[in-house]
């Protein structure tokens, strides 16, 4: 039996070495276990401490004067797997969660603007998040939302008041049709430190949420299954809130 398996399995060279000799002949004290082993005795007992901590040994100091090592069920090396698997899932998900991050730090330096796309719900808790993380005054052009899009007004309205919480102080275009809802009642904007002004659907009926925040764009599609895109990018950001500043004095 050799030790690669055991070392594809997480361990060093010499503790795959160490477990397998004591799978193999069972107890041993430290000083037998670096001789038949041949790693150093300080780095053999080194050794012993780490299967100790892994759960991988066991030590035994009831049966004579000198301290006996025994291995621990194979089975341990199973759960130390997975431990280990779900630490790298856990891993990946901050990753994801940080890669817009250090894309942006990235882009920065080349002078690039860094582009960011998500799906579903996940992609506006992004958004909103990012904004809270800023914490800078926002602009928002609204895309009226229809009955069957409950949840979102609901996702919407817990963001405003986070923002007010935070104050956050929002202005916003929202056009406005008879059958459309919004996420707070319009006379309550003082309160949430919103100011707004109303256009008629027909003349603004736009299927994307466009918020401008930081030096970032957020687009969010209504009618296809929330898409999101975020644009980082000074000049962008300064491209939309012309835009939003001139239909704002149009209004």
């Amino acid at each position: 039996m050799n030790d690669k398996t055991l070392i594809d399995s997480g361990l060093s060279k010499e503790q795959a070495r160490i477990y397998l000799f004591l799978l193999e002949n069972g107890l041993a004290p430290a000083k037998v276990i670096a001789s038949k082993t041949s790693i150093g005795r300080a780095l053999a007992y080194k050794v012993l401490e780490q299967l100790l901590a892994l759960g991988l040994a066991e030590k035994r100091e009831d049966i004579g004067k000198v301290a006996l090592f025994f291995p621990a069920h194979p089975k341990r090396l199973k759960e130390l797997l997975a431990a280990r698997a779900e630490k790298t899932t856990e891993a990946v998900q901050a990753l994801e969660k940080a890669s817009g991050q250090f894309s942006s730090l990235f882009n920065l330096l080349s002078g690039k603007p860094n582009v960011q796309f998500y799906e579903g719900v996940d992609g506006l808790h992004n958004v909103y998040n990012d904004i809270l993380d800023i914490g800078q005054d926002i602009c928002v052009i609204s895309s009226p939302i229809k009955e069957h899009r409950t949840e979102v007004l609901h996702i919407i309205r817990e963001q405003i008041e986070k923002q007010a919480a935070q104050n956050i102080k929002t202005k916003a275009i929202t056009p406005i049709s008879g059958e459309q809802k919004v996420a707070t009642p319009i006379t309550e904007d003082k309160k949430y430190l919103i100011t707004r002004k109303e256009v008629p659907a027909e003349k603004l009926n736009i299927p994307a949420q466009i918020i401008i925040y930081g030096d970032k764009v957020a687009i969010t599609n209504f009618k296809e299954g929330l898409i999101t895109i975020v644009m980082e990018s000074k000049y962008i950001r300064e491209t939309f809130e012309k835009m939003f500043e001139y239909i704002w004095e149009k209004s």
